[in-house]
């Protein structure tokens, strides 16, 4: 991903990809989930009632919540908000020692807790409280059982903001004022939000949640004792302190179920025909992921001649599962939100922000494309599009050198070292690959410095070796490259790129094809033009709202330009539905 400053690699949806492979071999072939039609240039599917489950959204604002211990396990019960408004001392360091009594959880009394940043307090060893990044709230919040002990106060990943720790002599408060993650192509929000909260954790066992302000709608609340008796499940608004005792008690908020995959290929495909080669789905509700985009995955279908594309380590499969006849390649498989960050024109006016992996950051540079001193419309979206549909292609193979072989990426995404700047750059004059990589200058004394890293913030466009995979160029086409290996860095330069020494190893073309065989294919024969399917999807009983319907109309000709000013023009995208 782009210029973060540091060696680290893409963040990698691999193990997202994994997951979904796993769960297509386990699955039956996808069904329709929805009605289909169209309008104008952009397919409607309408779902079909209970399609993907219920929301449960977070309704305990301005309430509190009120943990009792008996026996082995808890009653609860909701009532008026309780808030203690001298918070103590803010705390970054998650350990809290208690000073005046030990707090009894799971069968022991404990003399420290650790203040999670995400609304969480653990205990023991093994304090931190998480899911999975791609996990579904309403899956983690039924493994956290295996984390236990643990309490989720309001559990919700990637939010960020301060602590605060008051210990008294009956009860320690723990307060924590947070904002959802903001500002990034994986976000809901361009500007922080307000979430306020308190846990009171009295000496006598008992836990006090208690929720002044809170944006948040999605999120884990309740308590995780290791009893080894498994946690219930219940709406905490409405539990009555006569039901129960639980030994563990929580309730997951959250937005829609995520769709199976298959089922989303199939809905259209059986509709309108086995006519695309790419989907993308867009949507005015949301589903229960923690960030704005979407993996991406496919049955690897040859588009219209339906051949198979060899050497590039991944081959067709599941085609069926996805009812393609073998056209079907690619798609995302989760809508993208019409309220996110991605799925806007262009950021807010006004907005400052110097964080590299924020498009803003680039406001001035990017401007420069434009004739209306603006950056490029639906930046975030051509980033994420760029990225995951080149996921078809890229970035898997190897090189092999003399009798080694060489890793060039590092599952999904070209390594960090990798040498892969854009042949044909989307908006900035130097732009590292949409699949990974980077820019990088030899500066002939045992160092290279970067002057553009793996993110894929702004937009940007395909290295050499990615066109060739696409079949766009020729190998005759590819100059030599190289990867840098063991990478530590040592400097800056003046322009603030960063400076690495590392050992570099030449590659051409050739060694790729010496471990992956040749592209075929060829670039003589392949595929030149594409047809992507825009996918809007509305709950049932609804229609698309009028933003949904002008930002994926927006997003549709910005990925017309994107993919023929990227790829050199060498190939054309349509999104016919008919």
């Amino acid at each position: 991903m782009k210029r973060s400053g540091t060696v680290g690699a893409i963040v990698s949806l691999i193990a997202a990809a994994v997951l979904v492979r796993a769960q297509a071999a386990r699955r039956q072939p996808g069904q329709s989930i929805g009605a289909v039609s169209t309008l104008g240039n952009r397919i409607v599917v309408t779902l079909n009632e209970g399609a993907l489950g219920q929301a449960n959204l977070f309704d305990l604002a301005g309430r509190t919540v009120r943990f009792t211990p008996d026996g082995a396990g808890y009653r609860a019960e909701t009532g008026a908000l309780q808030w203690d408004s001298d918070f103590g001392p803010e705390v970054t360091a998650g350990r809290v020692m208690l000073k005046n009594f030990v707090f009894p959880l799971s069968g022991r009394k404990w003399d420290s807790l650790s203040v999670g940043r995400t609304g969480t307090i653990g205990f023991g060893e093994t304090p931190a409280v998480s899911i999975g990044r791609f996990d579904p709230l309403s899956l983690g919040a039924r493994n956290l059982v295996r984390q236990a002990p643990a309490i989720c106060v309001f559990f919700k990943p990637r939010m960020t903001g301060q602590q605060f720790v008051k210990e008294l002599p009956d009860r320690v408060v723990v307060t924590w004022s947070l904002t959802e993650p903001f500002g990034n192509i994986q976000d809901f929000t361009w500007t922080p939000t307000v979430n306020q909260f308190q846990a009171v954790l009295g000496k006598d066992g008992s836990v006090e949640m208690r929720y002044r302000q809170m944006a948040a709608k999605d999120g884990i609340v309740g308590i995780y004792p290791a009893t080894g008796g498994a946690a219930a499940e219940r709406h905490l608004s409405a539990i009555r302190k006569d039901e129960g005792p639980f030994p563990g008690l929580y309730e997951a908020f959250h937005y829609l179920a995520l769709p199976n995959m298959q089922d989303l290929s199939c809905t259209v495909i059986q509709a309108l025909g086995d006519r695309f080669d790419l989907l993308a789905f867009y949507s005015d509700f949301r589903i229960d992921n923690q960030e704005a985009g979407t993996p991406s995955n496919g049955p690897l279908g040859g588009g219209p001649a339906g051949d198979a594309v060899t050497g590039i380590r991944t081959e067709p499969q599941d085609l069926a599962s996805y009812c393609t006849q073998g056209r079907f390649q690619w798609e995302y498989i989760q809508p993208v939100y019409a309220g996110s960050n991605q799925m806007q024109e262009y950021p807010p006016d006004g907005l400052t922000d110097t964080r590299p992996r924020n498009v803003q950051t680039y406001t001035h540079q990017l401007a420069e494309r434009t004739a209306n001193g603006r950056i490029p419309p639906y930046d975030y979206a051509m980033s994420q599009l760029g990225h995951e549909m080149g996921h078809r292609w890229s970035a898997f193979v190897s090189a092999k050198v003399g009798n080694e072989t060489i890793r060039l990426a590092d599952g999904a995404h070209w390594v960090a070292g990798l040498q892969a700047p854009a042949v044909f750059p989307y908006q900035r004059p130097t732009e590292a690959s949409a699949m990974g990589g980077g820019v990088w200058q030899d500066n002939f004394d045992g160092t290279f410095t970067q002057l553009d890293d793996d993110y894929y913030v702004p937009a940007t466009g395909w290295s050499h070796l990615d066109l060739y995979l696409m079949g766009l160029i020729a190998p005759s086409e590819v100059p030599d490259f190289f990867i840098l290996r063991n990478l530590v860095r040592v400097g800056t330069d003046g322009g603030g790129h960063a400076i690495f020494k590392a050992d570099r190893t030449k590659l051409t073309i050739r060694d790729v094809i010496a471990a992956e065989g040749p592209r075929l294919p060829d670039v003589d024969h392949a595929q030149k033009k594409f047809n992507i399917g825009i996918v809007v999807m509305v709950e049932h009983g609804k229609k698309p709202s009028a933003e949904l319907l002008d930002r994926t109309e927006g997003i549709r000709k910005a990925w017309i330009d994107y993919w023929e000013t990227t790829t050199g023009h060498r190939s054309s995208m349509t999104a016919e539905v008919r």
